[in-house]
């Protein structure tokens, strides 16, 4: 149910539209008791939110065709089962892990049906998964599940409001919030000094050279890589859950892109697809043949988890600061920009769908950066 604050005779009322016996709507002012003089505004949100619970709770049980036996953790089930050709193969996956290692196992001792849940019991749910260590953004991906499940059977009839509408889902604090981290430059120029050789070299040459991520890095074909103009077009990747994925698209629209390669790099690649000519020959019929650019010597393709593990690995055997791949993406967003690349090439670059991402996760300002901007700051004041 909907309602708004509005201000009458000095006090604050809540004004909700109500069906009428014949199914027509009317309009009922319902007063909080609360002045809108000082400072309750507050209150009266508060005053809100509780009155429209109880109209919710109050129509549900006026509601005749609520009578339903349907487990709540039954409609679970059945939501992600009714998702499943609707989304990709690995998000499916996720949903099915999600929902069997944190979703099912809580409400099946509520043991309730879904004309039961209320905003109480998911509102439980996010406090007792904040308390088992999860993260915020995690409980917003279960929540997709909880919200999907109980909108289908809304509009199914089965129930007459949706609990998920009304529940406050925790937020961030900002100390908690995830900042990326980046190489300077002499730590990037180290790592690509010492990974000559190393299996992942390809993969982590993509993600610090391009700003690939893992995906798009894993997924390059021979056929991406235009030796002759230079270019190289991300539009493929490879991820994996329980299933391989190869996919013809990216992560996004924006993430489709074409990048100019420098003439060294070109070069390296050349010499890296020489390589793999070679491996072949002498792998012969036990070679794994495919147009992937990160592959074993074999051919095999290079997994996702593999890479997620064995790069810390590297980082520790040439005493390097421990960072994610991901945070290779950083770097190259904070090298590009310390080399005075404006903010919207860096975007397109990256393959963003807009400049506020580049500025607000990928850029990172370094020590040597921040003393010349107070340096800078001190002399346009003629402190220096």
């Amino acid at each position: 149910m909907k309602g708004s604050l509005q201000k009458k005779h000095g006090k604050y009322y809540v004004v909700v539209y109500q069906k009428d016996e014949n199914g027509k709507l009317h309009q009922k002012w319902i007063p909080t008791g609360i002045s809108e003089k000082g400072r309750n505004q507050t209150k009266a949100n508060a005053a809100l939110h509780r009155i429209l619970t109880e109209l919710e709770a109050q129509n549900a049980k006026s509601t005749s065709f609520l009578v339903t036996k349907l487990k709540f953790v039954e409609a679970l089930i059945a939501w992600v089962e009714y998702k499943k050709y609707e989304i990709r193969t690995n998000t499916y996956e996720l949903y099915t892990l999600n929902l069997n290692t944190h979703i099912i196992p809580f409400f099946e001792k509520k043991n309730k049906l879904v004309t039961e849940i209320t905003i109480d019991d998911i509102e439980d749910y996010y406090k007792a998964k904040l308390k088992e260590g999860l993260s915020v953004e995690t409980i917003k991906k279960h929540n997709i599940i909880i919200r999907g499940t109980l909108e289908r059977e809304l509009d199914k009839g089965t129930i007459s409001v949706n609990p998920c509408d009304r529940a406050r889902i925790p937020r961030r604090k900002r100390p908690d919030r995830f900042k990326g981290q980046a190489y300077t430059v002499e730590q990037a120029n180290k790592l690509l000094e010492v990974i000559h050789g190393e299996v992942l070299e390809p993969v982590i040459m993509l993600g610090l050279l391009f700003g690939m991520r893992r995906s798009e890095a894993l997924g390059l074909r021979w056929r991406d890589i235009n030796f002759k103009n230079h270019t190289i077009m991300i539009s493929n990747t490879v991820t994996q859950m329980r299933t391989l994925l190869i996919d013809e698209h990216t992560k996004s629209f924006t993430s489709h892109r074409m990048l100019s390669v420098m003439d060294d790099v070109i070069g390296y690649f050349k010499c890296l697809k020489a390589q793999q000519e070679a491996n072949k020959r002498e792998y012969g019929d036990k070679h794994h043949d495919s147009d992937f650019v990160c592959v074993w010597p074999d051919g095999r393709i290079i997994l996702p988890g593999y890479v997620s593990r064995n790069f810390k690995k590297l980082l520790v055997k040439y005493d390097l600061p421990e960072i994610r791949f991901h945070d290779l993406r950083h770097t190259t967003g904070s090298l590009l920009l310390a080399q005075g690349v404006n903010i919207k090439q860096i975007q397109e670059f990256l393959g963003h769908a807009d400049a506020m991402t580049t500025l607000n996760i990928y850029t990172h300002t370094d020590e040597e950066a921040k003393k010349e901007t107070a340096a800078a700051m001190g002399k346009a004041l003629k402190l220096v």
